[in-house]
């Protein structure tokens, strides 16, 4: 069953009565309850020995990995440090952290950080938080992570990731991570610098139709390896829409439904602004709005 984290809306009680602290993500395997994301990764790899392993089991290749998990947690805190403070005065701690990073993906001959024909372990503790980076140093704080030359094999390293359908089918876009970042870490610090890119990714400047394409030379890069062109991105939003109709109707409404906001309101910055689980649509606006939906996936469908 699916849990919200918490600035998404409250955890049953169920829920809460295994995990009181309400931690996320958490497995539990032969009754013991586990939060840390790292511990959970190891625990599943260890249950199928005889598929590849996501970590090395000579003594040297796990001696390299716990390096350079370190220096993982060590890029988090000086992300934290610079996108969470005013002004720049982290910027050269995150920058310097972000240049060892690169070299530690320079250190092997595939993109990955242990080599080889996949990712590790190790690439999957880092994607998480480097995917929440790049959009959020860009938006706060003026900062470009891909496309400038400064660090290549972080962008070999993304772009390498970017051709697993797999990660596509979960990665976020740069509106939706400085949007749920603010509620889960708290609100990020401006410099004026920014103000371009904020006004980019947040609407407020060029999200006018007809959109330009998105390519590699974007602000927010699709590589030609999984960018579908115009008409298929079309198809793949209609059909997302078809397929989710009913709820997309319902959510829709909700805007001039009573209340809505309220939860985030009442909560503060620990609940996300575009999240609202109690908001309740307009019941007599639902047929109006199914019938600009289908107007807009007519339109997605035959331009």
């Amino acid at each position: 069953e699916r849990i919200n984290m918490r600035s998404y809306g409250d955890k049953p009680d169920w829920f809460m009565k295994k995990v009181p602290r309400g931690l996320l993500p958490v497995v539990e395997i032969d009754g013991k309850i586990v939060t840390e994301s790292v511990v959970i990764m190891q625990m599943i790899d260890g249950l199928y020995p005889d598929q590849n392993p996501m970590l090395p089991r000579d003594k040297e290749g796990l001696q390299r990995a716990n390096r350079v998990m370190q220096l993982e947690r060590d890029l988090f805190g000086a992300w934290c440090s610079y996108t969470f403070q005013p002004g720049t005065s982290g910027k050269r701690g995150f920058e310097a952290t972000l240049h060892e990073v690169d070299s530690a993906l320079a250190a092997t001959d595939g993109p990955w950080f242990l080599g080889g024909a996949g990712p590790s372990l190790v690439d999957m503790q880092y994607i998480s938080h480097v995917e929440r980076m790049v959009p959020s140093v860009l938006y706060w704080k003026g900062l470009q992570m891909r496309g400038t030359g400064r660090w290549p094999n972080v962008d070999r390293w993304l772009a390498a990731f970017e051709e697993r359908k797999n990660y596509l089918a979960t990665k976020s876009d740069y509106y939706t991570h400085v949007m749920d970042i603010p509620p889960q870490y708290g609100p990020g610090q401006s410099v004026p610098d920014s103000e371009p890119f904020q006004k980019k990714i947040d609407g407020r400047e060029g999200w006018t139709l007809p959109l330009p394409p998105l390519t590699e030379e974007s602000l927010e890069p699709v590589l030609p390896s999984w960018n579908p062109g115009e008409e298929a991105a079309r198809h793949e939003a209609a059909l997302s829409l078809v397929s989710n109709h009913d709820a997309v109707v319902r959510f829709a409404s909700r805007a001039a439904g009573d209340d809505v906001g309220r939860w985030q309101r009442e909560g503060g910055f620990g609940r996300s602004v575009l999240a609202d689980p109690y908001a309740k649509p307009e019941e007599a606006l639902i047929p109006d709005t199914d019938a600009c939906l289908r107007i807009v996936t007519h339109a997605l469908m035959h331009g």
